[in-house]
Formats: C-alpha cells, sequence, structure tokens
C-alpha cells in the first residue's frame, strides 16, 4: 500500500487515531484532486478501509486522504466519547479535521466524505453543519435520525447513496428509495447479493462505483 502517516492526534482530550496521506497544503492546492475523507461503522475501523485495499486505490489515483477512527464504534482505536446531540458531534470532527490541516481558518479545501452505516448517519450530520465544506457524499446504507430526516431536502450536495441488495439492517424498500426521494442530487447504486456492509461484501464493485463519482463529480 502508498506509504501514509498513521498516528494519533489529541481533540479535546482525546487521543484521536487517524491514517492521511497528502493532507499539506501543496497536496489540495486548488486544481489537484480532492481529499477524500473516511467514516466508518458502528463494529468497523480504519482497519476496514486498509483491509479492502480502499486506502491503497485512493492514494495510487493520487486523492489526498484522511481516514478517522471515530470516538465511538465497537472497535474504534480512539479514545470513546458521548455526545450531547449530533450538532455537538460534528463540531468535535470540525475540530478533528482543523488539528489535520484539513480546514485551515476559514479556508476550506472542499472535500468528498464517504461514511458507512453509523459513519453514513455522522456524514449527514457534518453537511447539515458545515455543507460549504463538503463537494460530494458517498452514503452506504447510513444510520439516520429523526432530526435529520427532517432537513434533508436541504442538503444541494452530489450524493452517491450504496446499498447491499441483501441488507437486512436498512432493507432496500424502506430506507434507501425514500431516502433518494429526499436528497435532490442523489443516485442509488444496489449492489447484488451484499448485505449491510456492501462495501465490504462487494470491496471491488464497491471501489469502481467510487472512482466513477469522483471523477463525475470533479
Amino acid at each position: 500500500m502508498t506509504s501514509g502517516a498513521e498516528g494519533f492526534l489529541n481533540v479535546r482530550e482525546l487521543r484521536i487515531r487517524y491514517w492521511s496521506y497528502k493532507l499539506d497544503r501543496e497536496s489540495i492546492s486548488e486544481g489537484s484532486r480532492p481529499p477524500v475523507v473516511l467514516f466508518h461503522g458502528y463494529s468497523f475501523s480504519i482497519d476496514d478501509w486498509k483491509r479492502i485495499g480502499t486506502l491503497s486505490l485512493l492514494t495510487k489515483n493520487n486523492y489526498p486522504v484522511l481516514a478517522l477512527d471515530l470516538p465511538s464504534g465497537k472497535v474504534s482505536r480512539s479514545d470513546k466519547s458521548e455526545f450531547s446531540d449530533e450538532n455537538e458531534y460534528s463540531r468535535f470532527i470540525e475540530e478533528t479535521f482543523r488539528k489535520n490541516g484539513l480546514i485551515e481558518g476559514d479556508i476550506t479545501k472542499s472535500f468528498v466524505l464517504v461514511g458507512p452505516s453509523m459513519g453514513g448517519g455522522l456524514a449527514i450530520s457534518y453537511a447539515l453543519h458545515r455543507p460549504k465544506d463538503i463537494l460530494g457524499l458517498i452514503l452506504i446504507s447510513p444510520a439516520l435520525k429523526v432530526t435529520q430526516d427532517r432537513e434533508l431536502s436541504s442538503l444541494d450536495i452530489p450524493t452517491l447513496l450504496i446499498w447491499g441488495e441483501k441488507d437486512d439492517v436498512f432493507p432496500v424498500e424502506e430506507y434507501a428509495q425514500p431516502l433518494k426521494a429526499k436528497l435532490a442530487h442523489s443516485k442509488l447504486v444496489i449492489l447484488k447479493n451484499a448485505g449491510h456492509a456492501a462495501y465490504l461484501d462487494k470491496p471491488d464493485e464497491f471501489h469502481d462505483i467510487l472512482l466513477d463519482f469522483l471523477e463525475e463529480i470533479t
């Protein structure tokens, strides 16, 4: 895998694990490929993006990358914390991005945010919190909250929805189709014979779709 930097940084006295590649100002200057930020699901971590080759794929295609172990989730190696609501969580993530150099002062290089399940819900929260930061959203069976559901129509961001045909946590008909209807600039891709963690079940198909979407919006 292309070399990246892995480590921990302190945000509000919590140790947050990250993996990054080319997040310096020169690498994310105007005209370069946009950074891609990766969250994870409740039962997963940065290590799963490594395992299926997503980090390697993005770096080989010259995308700056930031992958975070969130301060929640069963196997995240970051310190865990409870937040009062999703807005407070989004402010914490914003501080983490600033520590990583993704945001400097009031200057933000727009980035693409990828989130499966729990991470997808947090990606939506962040997009509602700071929509100007987000060039595109890639949501894989995201876990939505009622408060988010009321605000979805306000998101004017290109969004790719990825769902497993056999998702038994958030079934396609009950969750994917209504979500697509609420997001004005979204498209839905259903991966056949994949479950809730469709990107892990079908990594090659997921990677093809991911790169196509990145090329499309940039």
